[in-house]
């Protein structure tokens, strides 16, 4: 079930609004009994509202910041999820090393390629992983290390929401920052 942004508990870190959040969640296609490895978790709502889809899987979110590791127990808390394990660290080091077959990036912190690199080696065959992207330079930096690691089916897409607010009897659209997201699945058909 989608979760609506008003149904997080929100503080000081930006949170993925729920129309991304949801195309990204799309993205992953997760299975019921996925491994997820949400990297820069932020408020965590990529990783919680995915840990809803999964009855027998488990979400690991990993985030540095202290004021973000919180705001994301009090969101796990409130959803009542037992499959969703929050992990203080920077990635890639704070990352479990243990088969998976989804990675969801959200911020990287510069480590972009390592965290990557962990991808290719802990993720399994046909595991999917999805980066969102606010900038065009991390937009650039994830396209050329993914072709780097020799994938050739990159699926990039961007996504541009706005939304209706009112002025004085008026209707106004006010457009939020565009994301740019990015889908790869790790396979001998997909990697050179």
């Amino acid at each position: 079930m989608h979760i609506y942004d008003k149904e997080f508990v929100q503080e000081e870190l930006p949170m993925t609004k729920q129309e991304i959040r949801a195309i990204s969640i799309a993205k992953l296609q997760l299975h019921p009994n996925s491994i997820l490895i949400d990297v820069g978790a932020g408020t965590g709502t990529i990783g919680i509202e995915a840990a809803t889809y999964l009855s027998q899987g488990k979400v690991y979110a990993i985030e540095k910041e202290e004021k973000g590791l919180e705001t994301i127990r009090k969101n796990a808390a409130k959803f009542q999820l037992q499959n969703f394990e929050l992990i203080h660290g920077k990635a890639p080091d704070a990352i479990p090393n243990i088969p998976y077959d989804r990675m969801f990036i959200g911020g990287s912190t510069g480590k972009l390629e390592e965290i990557i690199q962990h991808f290719m080696h802990y993720g399994i065959e046909k595991a999917i992983l999805v980066i969102n992207c606010i900038t065009l330079e991390t937009q650039s930096k994830a396209m050329e290390v993914l072709k780097s690691f020799g994938f050739r089916d990159i699926e990039v897409v961007q996504v541009q929401v706005s939304r209706g607010k009112k002025v004085g009897p008026y209707t106004m659209m006010y457009g939020e920052n565009p994301i740019y997201i990015i889908k790869v699945v790790k396979g001998e058909k997909n990697i050179e």
